[in-house]
């Protein structure tokens, strides 16, 4: 079957092929630049699937539906996680661009702002397909069989990225072992309460002996609530080892994106560029200085 992707907006992950498309024509002056000719001449499909990732993103893909079904007499579906969308195996290249690969589904933590078990369920593993960025939810949930056979594929690849986040508290010597032996260019860990400074710094520690550096050790934290609560968490982040990346809290649920102020975009933008973040930790710059 041939397939016919459409996104809404172009991001790093979006596929980059002449099957992949951005927006529609008719949504050109308020949604940006589309890659489809305005004659609207679609190329041979036999389905055209709409990738919705965010919730806030529905009303705009509900209104791509309805042009796409002007333009084609096939199929026109709409899906992702925005909908909720099973998730239980994963097609390199269709829905992100190729390199990135899930081997795995789901998470067996029941975190109160990730709605990964609900809609994926527990860890699933599976079939593993070649690529540098493992995108996994929680792959050290994995079994070690699964985790071996992802390392020897991944001593393949170079500029290896584990990005999905890796559990503090699964950072073992068997992992550590592995990663060692691979080209790794970024190791992603999170840290989205005061509750987890502890592990985090367990985690970090374990891999800066392993000879990695803050350049490796990357951190995502999430943020919105408290600012200085916020900031000191951030501190402790980079002390830890790791490079923080803030993230704007964002619900999991509704068709409306939360709105921050601008001085929480700036004080996110301060935590999210390594520039800017080692400039405040160092210099003691302001988040209006960028």
């Amino acid at each position: 079957m041939t397939i016919l992707r459409v996104f809404p907006r172009r991001t790093s992950y979006t596929p980059d092929d002449s099957m992949a498309l951005i927006g529609h024509p008719a949504l050109r002056e308020v949604y940006g630049q589309c890659e489809i000719p305005r004659t609207r001449t679609l190329p041979p499909h036999d389905q055209v699937h709409i990738s919705c990732v965010f919730t806030w993103d529905i009303p705009l893909c509900e209104r791509l539906r309805e042009l796409y079904q002007r333009d084609t007499d096939k199929p026109v579906l709409v899906g992702g996680p925005a909908y909720n969308s099973p998730a239980r195996d994963f097609t390199p290249g269709l829905y992100v661009r190729r390199n990135i690969v899930f081997t795995s589904r789901g998470c067996d933590n029941n975190c109160g702002f990730c709605s990964v078990p609900e809609r994926e369920g527990k860890i699933a593993e599976l079939l593993i397909h070649p690529g540098n960025v493992i995108q996994d939810n929680n792959f050290l949930q994995t079994s070690r069989e699964h985790k071996e056979k992802v390392f020897a594929m991944l001593k393949r690849q170079s500029g290896i990225c584990f990005k999905g986040g890796l559990q503090n508290s699964l950072i073992d010597a068997h992992f550590v072992e592995n990663v060692r032996a691979l080209r790794i260019s970024e190791l992603w860990l999170a840290c989205d309460s005061d509750a987890a400074i502890p592990g985090l710094e367990r985690a970090a520690e374990k891999l800066t002996k392993a000879g990695y550096t803050r350049e490796h050790i990357r951190c995502y934290a999430l943020i919105g609530d408290d600012m200085d609560a916020n900031e000191r968490r951030l501190q402790a982040i980079y002390a830890a080892g790791a490079m923080p990346f803030a993230m704007l809290y964002q619900p999991t649920e509704g068709t409306e994106r939360k709105q921050y102020s601008r001085d929480w975009r700036k004080f996110q933008t301060m935590w999210a560029r390594p520039a800017a973040t080692v400039a405040h930790v160092t210099r003691g710059t302001s988040m209006w200085d960028y």
